[in-house]
C-alpha cells in the first residue's frame, strides 16, 4: 500500500518516530525488532529505519489476526 504524500509526513522513519507513529514505547518497538515481528531495515551507521507504508500494512494485516497482539502487549 502506498500512502499519498502529505506535507510534513515522512515515509522513512527512525525508531523513535516509528514508536510514536504506532503509539508504543520505543522499548516495545525494539522487542518487536528482536523478535522479527515488525518490518524494518538496518542501515549501518544510521540504525533502524521503518517505511510508514509497510507499518500501515503490518497493522492492517494484524487486524486479520488479533490473537498475535495478546502476546505483544
Amino acid at each position: 500500500m502506498i500512502l499519498p504524500k502529505k506535507e510534513g509526513v515522512k515515509e522513512i522513519m527512525t525508531a523513535a518516530e516509528a514508536a510514536d507513529f504506532l503509539s508504543i514505547h520505543v522499548k516495545t518497538l525494539y522487542r518487536l525488532i528482536a523478535e522479527r515481528k515488525i518490518p524494518f531495515i538496518l542501515k549501518p551507521g544510521l540504525g533502524y529505519r521503518f517505511f510508514r507504508s509497510r507499518l500501515v500494512k503490518w497493522l492492517e494485516d494484524d487486524l486479520n489476526n488479533p490473537t498475535e497482539w495478546k502476546n505483544l502487549l
